[in-house]
């Protein structure tokens, strides 16, 4: 059984899983999950500069606050899901899962 098995399976929740069928689930979301370590303030910096825009004018392309955007990629503020879409959507990236290395 994988994760695909499981998504189409009428039942609600499997609680009769073998150890090897969790263990071969855990193994497919590393492949299903991207690794990464980037900050996401460093991401949009890195977006922004790509484009070729000043904060001021990505932000305009983005519809949100130059402050919004300044602090963002300073990383000193919590980011809305929704901010990020804006500021992620001029290269057709949607916030998503990734594993985190520690």
């Amino acid at each position: 059984m994988n994760a695909k098995d499981l998504r189409t399976d009428p039942k609600r929740v499997t609680r009769s899983l073998d150890k090897t069928q969790i263990d071969a689930l855990r193994e497919g979301l590393l492949t299903m999950v991207p690794e990464t370590q980037t900050q996401i303030g460093t991401l949009v910096r890195t977006m922004r500069l790509a484009s070729r825009c000043s904060q001021k004018e990505y932000a305009r392309l983005c519809d949100v606050s130059p402050r919004v955007l300044m602090a963002v990629e300073a990383g000193s503020t919590k980011v809305h899901v929704e901010t990020l879409e804006k500021l992620l959507r001029p290269f057709g990236y949607r916030v998503g899962v990734v594993r985190t290395v520690e």
